[in-house]
């Protein structure tokens, strides 16, 4: 008996340490003046006369907006490779300055104000100066002594479209396409599918070999027919700049803007764009500059 009632005892408390209550989560703090930051912004819908484009063109911008919508996930990644694990916290946020706090999160694409030199303003982790593009803990000088000890590395390691991760023990570049092979494999589906609907060759052209880049990582060609592009749509789809890598500067973030050509206002700047030299020689700026 005595060996049955200690086993029931032991039993009773096994089963009360597993089922006691996890410790609360850590309380996330969001800034006094969340509201008055969140006020800054205004939601707003824009618009376009799409009127004087073609049948096509119309169904090629619907495919546009969608893989438009592909690249703003790639860069909610790149401007944080934890954005979408912090977002669920976030979720998870009560009271009165919880919604302002979720909104300029989406806002922001992180937790840090980019108009304040990206200090914290819900919770307290430091903006990590890679921003998603590098492990967080990874320093200056890891990167640079892991090249010098690894010469063959650098052009994949300083290459615009690589993030560098930790792999048994050491560091890798994955390659763009690799990294964000989801989000960039339905924008390229989406810009094929555009390419199809144009009536336009040069908008055709580019768009299959900026599709086709965003598999491979070779921008090159897609680069050159951008510059030939004539068509009243305006694409910018792509990785260009590279201020989000606060770090070295290397890596390029994905963006993506779509314009279309308002032929009435065009003409009305065309008597501006001749008088443009009269302008240029009487600025108030001495000859010199």
């Amino acid at each position: 008996m005595m060996r049955v009632g200690l086993l029931l005892v032991a039993s009773m408390v096994l089963a009360s340490a597993c089922s006691a209550p996890a410790p609360p989560a850590a309380k996330l703090t969001i800034v006094p003046d969340i509201t008055v930051r969140r006020a800054r912004f205004e939601p707003h819908t824009i618009g376009a006369d799409v009127s004087s484009l073609s049948a096509g063109d119309r169904q090629a911008l619907d495919h546009l907006v969608a893989a438009a919508r592909q690249i703003d996930r790639v860069f909610f990644l790149q401007a944080w490779s934890r954005n979408p694990e912090f977002s669920k916290k976030l979720d998870g946020l009560e009271g009165p300055d919880a919604q302002a706090a979720r909104d300029y999160y989406r806002i922001m694409y992180g937790p840090w104000d980019r108009l304040e030199h990206f200090e914290p303003f819900v919770g307290d982790i430091p903006h990590p100066a890679g921003a998603g593009f590098y492990p967080e803990d990874m320093t200056k000088e890891e990167f640079q002594s892991w090249l010098k000890s690894h010469p063959g590395d650098e052009k994949a390691f300083t290459s615009l479209t690589t993030v560098i991760e930790r792999k048994d023990g050491g560091l890798v570049a994955v390659p763009y396409s690799v990294r964000y092979a989801k989000e960039l494999g339905v924008a390229a589906e989406e810009l094929r599918a555009a390419a199809a609907a144009t009536d336009n060759e040069s908008l055709r052209r580019f768009l299959t070999s900026r599709a086709a880049a965003f598999e491979s990582d070779d921008y090159y060609q897609s680069d050159l027919d951008w510059m030939d592009l004539d068509s009243p749509l305006e694409v910018v789809i792509g990785p260009y700049e590279t201020y989000e890598d606060g770090l070295f500067g290397y890596k390029a973030s994905f963006e993506a803007f779509l314009c279309i050509a308002q032929p009435e206002d065009s003409r009305r700047l065309d008597k501006y764009k001749g008088e443009l030299p009269f302008l240029e020689r009487n600025l108030p700026i001495p000859d010199e500059h």
